[in-house]
């Protein structure tokens, strides 16, 4: 409540037609100047107080609230802060607390994350740090502070958590390029709880992907994986001529998939036995394939039908049971050759015969045979080329899968990854 007291003015004074004497109007400037002067002390207070929208005139604006309670609000378009911590993070970092609500950066190195400026004990305050991952190869080491003693600061469950020399650590999961996580405390700093904000903890999220059995960088252990599944094909009919299988589409299907027919394939005519695994040959067009008793074999007879049944290529479930520990190797591949399947690449320097290779890039636009993303497997190597099997049985490639002459310049990569198998498949069937 304002202290201006106005009670000591005498608002009749002067009074008109009268020889008034000066000390009234002493009287009345002396109220007037101390009701200005209170005036001007509580101005000064709310300037020094208040929430503004913009700055006073000839002021600085500052909404700094230190730490004041603000209760029963209804608030509508909040926004946080940001702040950019830079285009190519390594070595230690400061996060500030009360710099921004979220801290943002390209992780390119090892990093090693401190935190500073907490709110005061007994007041909760957080902060997201969220990285662009340039290196996947970069280790994120966290303060002490973020306890990883037990599960009840949640680090410990995070994704790719691992305690190095009693320094928790993390690393970006394979094919992730954003990591993002909270950062909370409630007694300033001295115990910090994590919790991860575009991903899952640990073992509550199965990922959908094929992985190589060498796995890429950012794969742990305890990493479950659910492979890309083909849906159940409706087989319409069957043509002898060719031998090929007629579907709906044969999309995803590619060389050397495994595939079980059900249904009455006896009435059909085609050569094919109910439960049987085949594995797919060729794939003709959108809606005819080829299909081969053992991987890489010949396209196997089958007879003239309009009999339907159903194929049901197989899927995969993935277990990771160690950390990655290969090298990848990234190669250009020059030219491809049906003639003996070939695939020329600008150099085989560090390739393994068996290793997982995948290729990207115009694959699709290409006449290779070959699925982009799709992972295949080193059968031989006679510099500069190469020829892949769409299978491997313990440990050794299979059957070659028949290549197209690419005969047109194609921008396509081929990576090989070498070294220690740390994933296991369980082949899924139906019921």
């Amino acid at each position: 409540m304002s202290q201006i007291n106005t009670n000591g003015i005498n608002t009749n004074y002067p009074v008109p037609g009268e020889n008034n004497s000066s000390q009234g109007f002493r009287d009345n400037f002396a109220q007037i100047r101390n009701g200005l002067n209170t005036a001007g002390t509580e101005i000064t207070d709310l300037q020094n107080k208040v929430v503004l929208k913009a700055a006073l005139n000839n002021a600085v604006l500052n909404n700094d609230m230190a730490n004041t309670l603000i209760s029963n609000a209804s608030t509508r378009g909040w926004r946080g802060t940001t702040y950019n911590l830079g285009n190519a993070l390594v070595g230690t970092v400061l996060v500030d607390v009360n710099r921004a609500d979220v801290h943002y950066g390209t992780l390119t190195g090892n990093l090693t994350l401190q935190f500073g400026s907490w709110a005061p004990v007994n007041t909760e305050s957080s902060v997201t740090v969220r990285l662009a991952v340039a290196n996947a190869n970069a280790v994120i080491s966290l303060p002490s502070e973020v306890v990883s003693s037990n599960n009840n600061f949640g680090v410990t469950i995070i994704e790719n958590y691992k305690d190095i020399s009693n320094v928790a650590t993390i690393t970006a999961p394979a094919n992730v390029q954003i990591l993002e996580y909270t950062f909370t405390s409630i007694d300033c700093g001295n115990t910090i709880t994590m919790s991860p904000v575009n991903r899952s903890y640990q073992s509550t999220q199965i990922i959908n992907r094929d992985p190589p059995p060498t796995g890429f960088p950012g794969d742990a252990p305890g990493t479950v994986a659910v492979g890309n599944s083909v849906g159940e094909l409706n087989v319409t009919s069957t043509i002898g001529t060719g031998n090929y299988i007629i579907v709906n589409s044969t999309s995803g299907l590619y060389p050397e998939l495994p595939i079980v027919f059900t249904g009455n394939t006896d009435a059909a005519n085609s050569n094919l036995t109910a439960g049987t695994t085949y594995f797919v040959s060729t794939v003709a067009n959108a809606t005819a394939f080829t299909v081969a008793t053992t991987a890489g074999g010949a396209a196997r007879d089958v007879g003239t039908s309009s009999q339907a049944f159903n194929g049901n290529p197989t899927s995969y479930l993935y277990v990771c049971t160690a950390d990655f520990n290969s090298t990848v190797n990234a190669k250009s591949v020059s030219n491809t050759f049906s003639s003996g399947n070939i695939i020329q690449l600008n150099n085989t320097s560090s390739l393994a015969v068996n290793a997982p290779i995948i290729f990207t890039g115009n694959v699709d636009t290409a006449n290779t045979n070959i699925v982009a993303n799709n992972v295949y497997y080193i059968k031989t190597i006679a510099s500069p080329n190469i020829t892949i099997s769409g299978t491997r049985v313990a440990g050794t490639a299979g059957g070659v899968v028949a290549i197209g002459n690419l005969g047109v310049t194609a921008n396509i990569t081929a990576t090989a990854i070498i070294g220690t198998d740390i994933w296991k498949r369980i082949e899924l069937t139906s019921w």
